[in-house]
């Protein structure tokens, strides 16, 4: 695994025992050079626990920096964990593995704020640790199909962007963090911030992923580019 993940703390919650226990050894450990997958265990997982309760305690006693979980946990819902993990901790990054894309349950993973939006089918893919690298790097990842499901469902508002704040939105859709946009456009990490800052004032938001999601919504910036296994 590279070295942006394996500096960070990570919390993984599930509905299933087993799965906890698999997940953490397939997709986490495999990357792992021979020997090192119990300094591993040790140094970069808070836990992997399957109720909400048990994730919570986690939070408060364990720091993590990502969270990662699935919409059905044996207690609660990964859903009310993402809200609540995230206003204990507001820095935490939050992934969210959703059953299936219907609108409605689309909406309210929406509504949780987490940084990144995937479907359970994609576990084991390979897409998992691309999805783990831009939520990571402080990116916005939405998984493409649930993209496509929600691109321009909410149509007719204008926040009234000019063309350089959503050429910097469209790249925090794209997964970038503020360094890889300024380095794209050629301007100080500093403007890209003031760029931001307008936005998060002209949506009433307070995070970049928020901003990204509701422009996505909105269908003013394009939904994020499907990443491949090979990529």
């Amino acid at each position: 695994m590279d070295q942006l993940l394996s500096e960070e703390r990570i919390l993984f919650c599930c509905q299933s025992r087993l799965l906890a226990a698999v997940w953490v050894r397939s997709e986490l450990l495999r990357q792992q050079p021979e020997g090192a997958q119990d300094r591993m265990i040790q140094d970069r997982l808070v836990g992997s626990c399957t109720t909400y309760q048990e994730a919570i305690a986690l939070c408060d006693g364990g720091a993590p920096s990502l969270l990662i979980t699935t919409q059905l946990l044996e207690q609660g819902t990964g859903l009310d964990l993402v809200v609540a993990a995230k206003q204990k901790l507001p820095k935490l990054r939050t992934l969210l593995f959703l059953q299936h894309d219907h609108r409605m349950l689309l909406e309210h993973a929406l509504s949780t704020h987490s940084d990144g939006i995937v479907l359970e089918g994609e576990m084991g893919s390979g897409h998992v640790i691309e999805a783990m690298r831009t939520v990571s790097k402080g990116g916005f990842y939405l998984e493409p199909r649930i993209a496509h499901e929600l691109h321009g469902s909410l149509k007719g508002h204008d926040p009234g962007l000019t063309d350089r704040e959503l050429e910097v939105m469209q790249h925090v859709a794209y997964g970038m963090n503020d360094r890889e946009i300024a380095d794209h456009l050629h301007v100080a990490t500093t403007t890209v911030k003031y760029h931001l800052q307008r936005v998060y004032t002209k949506l009433a938001v307070r995070s970049r992923t928020r901003a990204a999601i509701s422009l996505v919504v909105m269908g003013l910036v394009e939904p994020p580019r499907p990443l491949l296994p090979s990529d």
